[in-house]
Order: C-alpha cells, then sequence, then structure tokens
C-alpha cells in the first residue's frame, strides 16, 4: 500500500471505528465482530503512530466506549471506568510483562497474575452505602455513564441488600452485564414471526439494560458479574484475587470459581490455551482472558495512562472462523472507478454475525487464493470493512472448475475498463458511470465533506437514476417541487432537504476541497491545500511542481490534483461549485510564530496528561512543523512511555528527545533545552 493509501486508510479506518463504537455502546447494534474491531483499531493506532500529524482526540484510539444517550440521566463516575490494552498472542502477553516491570524497576517483582474470564457484556457501576444498592451507572465515555438505577434493580441474582460482613460506607464496585447464552436463545426462540431478533448475547443484555421502561427489563433474564473494587485498599484488600472472594463473601456475584492466580507468564499462557479449547463449554460468551497484577500495591505503583491501566492488560481470544460456499462474484465500483471483486456466499454465522459476502479485493488476491465459483471457503471477520475470504478448503472438483477472470467492461455502463501502471486495480475510466456518479455524490455530501443532512444514499440512487443529478453542483438546482414527486419523500421532506441545501452552501475550503473527491486527497491534505492557496480558483491555477509546496503533498498527491483539475469534467466541476459556496479564507487563521518557530518535531510514546492529537496541536501552534518519521531533518523528539524504534533512531542521530515537561518550560521561557539554532 502506497504512503497516501495509507493515510486514506488511517481516516477511513478512523470514520468506521466512530461509527462501530456509536452502534455498539449507544444503539447495542454491533456492525462488527469483537475480533475484527480489535484488529482495525490496532491497524488504526500503527497508521498514527506512522502519521502523527493525523491523529486526533476524538480518534477510537483515543476515547473510550461512547457518551451517554439523551434520554438517560447523567452519572459521573468517582473514579474513571477505563478500558484496557489487548494482547493477541503469547508476544504480546510477554511484552506487557516486560513493560510494567520495566515501569517498576528495581522497586519491585512481578511474581503473581490473576486470571479471569472476560464476559462479553455491558460494563455497569455499581454504588452501595450503608449496606444498601443505592444506584447504577453504564460506562458511558469512561468518565459519565447513563444511569441505568431502576433498571439494574429488577436483576434477581443482585442484592439490594448486602450481608453484615460488607461495611456501611458508600463504595462502588463494577463488573458486566450479561445474558447467558441458553437463556438467549431462548428468548430469540420465543418470539413471534416477524419480531427482529437480537443478534448476539452482547447485543441483547445491552438492548435490555437500556429500556426506558424498566418493566421490560424486568423480563429479560439479565445476569450480573463484578470483579472491580476501586477502594480495596482503603478497606485492607491486597490483592485482586481477595477482590473477588470479598465481593462474593458480602453476597455479590463473581466468577471467583473460574479465577486464577497465577506466578508466571508462562502459566499464564497454559491457562490460555485450555481455556480456547475450553470456551464453548461456558455458559456464556465470552471474547477473552483478563490479566491482572495480582498485588494492588503494584498496581498503585504501576498506574495507567491517559485510557488503560498499565497493570492489566485483555488476551483476546482467536477470531472465529466459518466455512461455506462460495456461489459467485459480483463486481462493485466504487467513486475512483476502480472495480472490486465481491465473493457471494452462502449465508453463514460468524463470529456473532450472518455473513453472505466477502471482499476478494483485487485480481492479484483471487490468483493467489485460487478461488473459484462453488469452492468452499473459509470464511474470517477479523480486520476488513467487510469480511474476507482467507483460504480455499480442499474439495473435489476444484480444479474442474473455470478460473474467473475480471470483466473487460465496465459491468455498470459497459466502458472498456483500463489496469493502470504500477497499479493492481482495474478501473473504468467513465466519469459518468452512473456507480462512480452516485459514489462521487455520497462522498460530497458526507459528513466529514459538505455533510448535506437529509441527503442519504437511496434519494442519491434516484436523483442519479432520474437524471436529476449527475454532479454535486446540480443538487443545488433541486426545488422542493421536484423533490416531492421522488418516492417515499412528500412535501415536508422536500422542503428540509431544500434548506439543509441551502445551509450546506456556507462551509469551509477544506471540507469543500475534500468534497471534490481527488484521489490521494483526504482531509489532511484537503486542509493543507486550503491553507497554501484559500480559494479554489487559486488551487485551479496551481502547477504540479507549486503544489508540492503545500503541507502534507507529495509528488503522487500533486499530480493527482493536477491530473483531476485537467480531466474532463474536473475543472468544470471546481469551477460550477466556485459561485455556490461561501467559505472564509483559511489563510487568515494560521497561527502566528511562537517559541518554536522553524523546528521539525516529532512525537512518539504515551504522554502523561495530554493525548496525542492534543500535543502535536500544541506543537503547531507554537510553530512548529510536525512529521510522521524520525530523519536527519528533525529537530527534535517528543518522547513519552513506551516510545520504540522513533527513539531508537533519535539516539542514533544525535536528536534531542524532550519529555513533556521541558516542552512546557521551553514554550513558557522561550529557552531551547539543548544547543542549536
Amino acid at each position: 500500500m502506497t504512503h497516501p493509501d495509507r493515510r486514506s486508510r488511517l481516516l477511513e479506518l478512523r470514520a468506521q471505528l466512530q461509527n462501530a463504537d456509536r452502534q455498539y455502546h449507544l444503539l447495542d447494534a454491533p456492525i462488527m465482530a469483537d475480533p475484527e474491531y480489535d484488529l482495525l483499531k490496532a491497524e488504526l493506532r500503527e497508521l498514527e503512530e506512522e502519521f502523527p500529524e493525523l491523529a486526533h482526540p476524538e480518534s477510537p484510539s483515543q476515547t473510550i466506549g461512547a457518551g451517554p444517550r439523551a434520554e438517560f440521566t447523567k452519572s459521573t463516575h468517582r473514579s474513571p471506568m477505563m478500558s484496557l490494552e489487548n494482547a493477541f498472542d503469547e508476544g504480546d502477553l510477554r511484552a506487557w510483562v516486560t513493560r510494567a516491570q520495566r515501569h517498576l524497576g528495581g522497586d519491585a517483582e512481578l511474581s503473581g497474575f490473576s486470571v479471569e474470564p472476560k464476559v462479553d457484556g455491558i460494563s455497569i457501576n455499581l454504588r452501595y452505602a450503608g449496606r444498601r444498592f443505592v444506584s447504577a451507572a453504564t460506562r458511558g465515555d469512561g468518565e459519565t455513564g447513563e444511569d441505568v438505577t431502576a433498571n439494574i434493580a429488577t436483576i434477581a441474582m443482585l442484592p439490594a441488600q448486602l450481608n453484615s460482613e460488607a461495611p456501611l460506607v458508600e463504595f462502588e464496585v463494577r463488573g458486566e452485564v450479561y445474558v447467558e447464552k441458553a437463556d438467549f436463545e431462548a428468548f430469540n426462540a420465543a418470539l413471534a414471526s416477524g419480531e427482529e431478533r437480537y443478534v448476539n448475547p452482547r447485543n441483547f443484555a445491552g438492548g435490555s439494560l437500556r429500556q426506558l421502561d424498566a418493566r421490560i427489563t424486568a423480563k429479560r433474564p439479565l445476569r450480573v458479574v463484578l470483579y472491580a473494587f476501586p477502594a480495596a485498599r482503603e478497606f485492607g484488600i491486597t490483592r485482586q484475587s481477595e477482590v473477588l472472594a470479598t465481593l462474593a463473601a458480602w453476597g455479590l456475584p463473581t466468577e471467583s470459581t473460574r479465577q486464577r492466580t497465577l506466578s508466571s507468564p508462562d502459566e499464564v499462557i497454559a491457562h490460555y490455551h485450555a481455556f480456547v479449547a475450553a470456551r464453548d463449554a461456558l455458559p456464556f460468551e465470552v471474547d477473552g482472558l483478563v490479566v491482572k497484577v495480582d498485588d494492588l500495591t503494584l498496581q498503585e505503583k504501576l498506574g495507567a495512562r491517559s485510557r488503560t491501566p498499565r497493570w492489566a492488560i485483555a488476551w483476546k481470544l482467536p477470531a472465529r472462523e466459518a466455512s461455506t460456499r462460495l456461489l459467485g462474484i459480483e463486481i462493485s465500483v466504487g467513486r475512483t472507478g476502480a472495480l472490486t471483486p465481491v465473493a457471494v456466499l452462502e449465508p453463514v454465522f460468524v463470529a456473532g454475525v450472518t455473513v453472505s459476502s466477502a471482499t476478494l479485493h483485487n485480481a492479484e488476491e483471487i490468483e493467489r487464493l485460487d478461488v473459484r465459483v462453488g469452492d468452499t471457503v473459509l470464511v474470517q471477520r477479523a480486520g476488513d470493512v467487510i469480511p474476507k475470504i482467507t483460504a480455499v478448503l480442499p474439495t473435489e472438483g476444484h480444479g474442474e472448475r473455470p478460473r474467473f477472470v475480471m470483466p473487460s467492461a465496465c459491468p455498470i455502463c459497459s466502458t472498456p475498463v483500463v489496469l493502470v501502471p504500477d497499479e493492481v486495480v482495474t478501473r473504468c475510466p467513465n466519469l459518468r458511470c452512473p456507480a462512480q456518479v452516485k459514489a462521487r455524490l455520497r462522498h460530497f455530501a458526507s459528513v466529514d465533506a459538505i455533510n448535506i443532512d437529509g441527503l442519504g444514499e437511496k434519494l442519491i440512487d434516484q436523483l442519479v437514476e432520474t437524471g436529476l443529478a449527475q454532479s454535486p453542483e446540480d443538487l443545488f438546482r433541486l426545488d422542493a417541487k421536484v423533490l416531492a414527486g421522488l418516492d417515499r419523500m412528500g412535501e415536508r421532506s422536500a422542503a428540509k432537504l431544500v434548506t439543509s441545501l441551502e445551509a450546506a452552501k456556507q462551509t469551509t475550503l477544506p471540507r469543500l476541497v475534500f468534497g471534490l473527491g481527488i484521489r490521494h486527497v483526504g482531509e489532511v491534505v484537503a486542509r493543507g491545500l486550503a491553507q497554501h492557496y484559500g480559494t479554489l480558483g487559486a488551487l485551479t491555477e496551481a502547477t504540479e511542481e507549486s503544489l508540492t509546496a503545500a503541507p502534507d503533498v507529495g509528488a503522487v498527491v500533486a499530480k493527482s490534483v493536477r491530473q483531476f483539475l485537467d480531466q474532463e469534467g474536473g475543472l468544470a466541476l471546481v469551477r460550477a461549485l466556485e459561485p455556490i459556496f461561501r467559505y472564509p479564507d483559511p489563510r487568515a487563521n494560521r497561527p502566528s510564530a511562537g517559541a518554536l518557530q522553524g523546528t521539525i518535531a516529532v512525537v512518539t510514546g504515551t504522554l502523561d496528561g495530554i493525548s496525542r492529537g492534543d500535543a502535536e496541536a500544541l506543537l503547531r501552534e507554537q510553530g512548529a512543523k510536525v512529521t510522521g518519521s524520525v530523519s536527519k531533518a528533525t529537530t527534535f523528539l517528543l518522547a513519552g512511555e513506551d516510545a520504540g524504534s522513533k527513539l531508537e533512531k533519535a539516539r542514533a542521530l544525535g536528536k534531542p528527545v524532550l519529555s513533556l515537561a521541558e516542552l512546557h518550560a521551553w514554550i513558557q521561557t522561550g529557552n531551547r533545552p539543548f544547543p542549536g539554532n
């Protein structure tokens, strides 16, 4: 994958995961399996490490869960409910142990780990006072959750009054609300014909817990398991294994019988493999094991990063796979004309979702797999936008089936396709291809571009198919009367869309440039072009050579921008849009010179008290240019904990390495903390 494609992939991943977070945490309607989400987030973190200038404080890599729904009263937790770092193999587990030991230094030796099943449910925070249940809240964004006290009170296994061994003071305990597999299957089976079934037990638990009517929740088979007691040390408890035993003694539900205290990483690894082999026998769904430093004193010394504790890690279970039959291969045509083969599958249940299609990427991937219609294939939901085929299983007749050949003409408009040199993607060169037109209009109207409220995919399809819109500027010629005549519109919807179109005319130049849909021009590049040129008109006059002077624009992007403006329709589109939109000149908002003017900075590691995105924004505000990799041109490296290869390279090149405190001192005093101009 080329440099610009990787940057585009980062932005694509961020939008995809933000949508997944909303569906998962707020709507209880997951759109991807947990293993897939975890791998996508891991890929996002790697890309943000590679391109730190694209990091953002609201990225799924920097946030926890999602904010509470508006329908529920907000409840603030006494201490943050954090997420956990993930491990996917033995190497990740050992690396976590090494990092923890390094953080402790010579103060203590890690010698005990509490290992517990990671129940796949909804995180919950319970408050007790005077031994009585007081309130309950979901995790929400980690700081503030939804008050679900009335709903939690309906769960029979949760005591309203603790036994006499429990203290009379107020305290919080944390755990998971879940549904056992048998109860989930029975509930779905009992639904009347036509009623929507829940996808999986976690989805069912979330939907049941967030009912606005507690009487509905009371009819659902919810259960609770508790595993955390933030104030444990205040009550003389010294180990995580004692936490579970203590909570159980007070009458609270725990999984203390399945908890194990193990002395070494080798023992944890052996237990993990045994657990994976036996996971289907558990009465509830699990998505991993949680491994914690057992000693609470050491937990306190290890502390936490901005989002995750250093003393715990979630070792995720392997992604589930399933085999099914390949019924056919269809071709999808995207915004840039790329032809993507998509496998049509005999529906199969994989990782909590019924899968009926999977990406095959391109002709090269099909050839690599040697996949043919009629084959039995292995499908995995773990790392792509849609599920992927990972292998062809040996079946009789495979060699007799014909190999798939990419079409020589676009399946939508019949235009002969082209294979661009140095690319593996086949493209339809017809800019008027209906599939491309629809995709370009969807991109133009998207939230990150012009953000036209009410202009959805089905309406765009109608506009294109009826000839009402073939290019973005056509949208602004629509009137309420014409729109009201379309299917499922009506006068009110038509009037709202016209209002949205009028409001969309007031925008920003970066959004407008991004909305043009130029290949390789994502949000960051669009912002750089806007800052450099100030108007669409000035951008159209730029030469390929001069374009490289804009921030984040290299030779490939410059060529792509110039090709777009030179091709049929590109320049015409820009000239048609320019009089429609009103936007401020972004050059007026350029930051003034600061203490770091003229420097080139790189950020790595985890910084205490500030996200990487905020740190980079601070650097830019002070005049520094932020890049993603250390080179001879780098002025200094801003490094936090767990800094990796960038720190090693900076030291090898003799580049200054600054802490966050040293950076703040430089900004406040103006005194550079290392020699140089």
